[in-house]
């Protein structure tokens, strides 16, 4: 949350939302500076929301766009509910054969190793690689450079002002598809976006 003790309407108020905003459109053209291989995009889908949810789907591109996991699934040790089939499409018969999500994590890890990877919303999306992988025994390290979460920097990009959380509003992805390779190359439209100031 923004520790902000300034009010809304005021000349101080208006520079600290021009600020923040400023401070996104400097990370977004300090990542698009960088070379494309130095940082990843990843997206999940997952069975749901809540603590047993799981991921069935994942996508990361470079920082080009270039795809590195194409909307790989995995089969999740529960049932997809209806519920979230009806917002990404992917359904029990179309995982029961995929591989594990060990599996697709060991080849997440490989690539994120010492790379900078940016999620859209990061503490939902490590929230639910943490919750999934952990159902395993034994599983290697997941090591990126850095975490970055690019909703947080559209939130400030943005400058709605949520005055009960008393920080950013939180902007819903524009131009993704719920497909997690869909929103990885939304995601970088996104910082695209913001980059051109």
């Amino acid at each position: 949350m923004a520790n902000c003790t300034l009010h809304p309407g005021t000349q101080a108020f208006k520079a600290f939302i021009e600020n923040a905003r400023q401070q996104s459109i400097c990370w977004a053209q300090k990542m698009i500076a960088m070379p494309p291989s130095n940082w990843l995009i990843l997206d999940t889908e997952t069975t749901g929301l809540d603590e047993d949810a799981e991921i069935v789907q994942i996508g990361v591109t470079d920082g080009a766009g270039n795809v590195l996991m194409d909307n790989l699934l995995c089969a999740p040790f529960g049932k997809i509910p209806a519920t979230a089939t009806a917002v990404h499409h992917i359904t029990d018969e179309m995982v029961k054969h995929a591989p594990s999500f060990l599996e697709r994590y060991k080849e997440l890890s490989a690539l994120a190793t010492g790379r900078i990877v940016i999620i859209y919303n990061k503490v939902y999306d490590l929230r639910l690689i943490d919750q999934s992988i952990a159902r395993f025994s034994s599983y290697p390290p997941l090591i990126p450079q850095r975490w970055e979460c690019a909703m947080l920097a559209y939130s400030k990009y943005v400058g709605e002002w949520n005055d009960y959380r008393r920080d950013f509003k939180w902007q819903k992805l524009q131009g993704g598809d719920h497909s997690a390779l869909g929103d990885c190359r939304a995601t970088l439209e996104v910082i695209k976006k913001m980059a051109a100031g």
